[in-house]
């Protein structure tokens, strides 16, 4: 084979890798004094997740953004002169969703004790008009884990799937209107996936963004659980 071909393949494998991307998602929060009830500018902020750490510093106003953050499983450490130190686990990035912390307090420094350590609590399921989000701990403990299609279409009453040939019916759509993402990847159906590689689940049942393209059936996009994932949940539980 000679390098003109070579190079030919090596192009479609890099286009093909970059339109299999995954849908990203975005952390935002801000550092607070807990005793004076004031912001904390230029705090010390590390996130760990998916395999690397990012360093930044909160803003004048102690706000801080983690922008195109792959979904998975992160830890947050925010430190300040004079105050303790302060660590969230378990903080779980959505795709194609931002993760609002809101508060991240820190208290007055006490010498020698560790890091106060916070496990990050989201609301169990997420439901707004149009956009249903599906999160690890419910897909872990569905009855319909083994069917990613009925696991969604438990989760809203305006989802049914079709007796006999497993079709996705969104708010009254014609079968086979619904599209579907793994990973990032548009494919025919859910099936094939294996309910123990969920990591998360996204919908939408309207107002469905323009990058996924026309379609009034709506929307699922699931991403599946990396090393990472599994890696910085049993860090969050130790």
């Amino acid at each position: 084979m000679n390098t003109k071909i070579k190079l030919i393949i090596a192009a479609l494998l890099c286009s093909g890798m970059v339109s299999a991307q995954v849908t990203l998602g975005t952390l935002k929060g801000q550092v607070m004094d807990a005793d004076a009830n004031g912001t904390i500018p230029s705090a010390k902020i590390w996130l760990e997740g998916a395999g690397n750490t990012n360093f930044m510093k909160s803003d004048l106003d102690g706000k801080f953004s983690y922008e195109a953050l792959k979904p998975g499983i992160y830890n947050l450490m925010v430190c300040s002169v004079g105050k303790d130190t302060t660590l969230i686990k378990g903080i779980e990035i959505k795709p194609d969703a931002i993760t609002n912390l809101g508060r991240v307090d820190l208290q007055m420094a006490a010498t020698g004790l560790p890091p106060i350590i916070v496990i990050y609590r989201p609301r169990l399921i997420e439901i707004d008009l149009q956009k249903i989000e599906i999160k690890t701990e419910d897909i872990a403990h569905s009855p319909n884990i083994q069917n990613p299609k009925e696991l969604f279409a438990s989760m809203n009453s305006d989802i049914i799937i079709v007796e006999g040939t497993g079709d996705m019916i969104i708010r009254g759509s014609r079968p086979g209107d619904a599209i579907f993402y793994v990973d990032g990847v548009k494919t025919q159906d859910l099936n094939g996936v294996p309910g123990v590689g969920i990591g998360s689940m996204t919908g939408y049942t309207g107002g469905i963004p323009a990058k996924y393209g026309d379609t009034t059936g709506g929307v699922v996009i699931l991403e599946t659980k990396s090393y990472f994932d599994l890696y910085y949940a049993w860090k969050a539980r130790q």
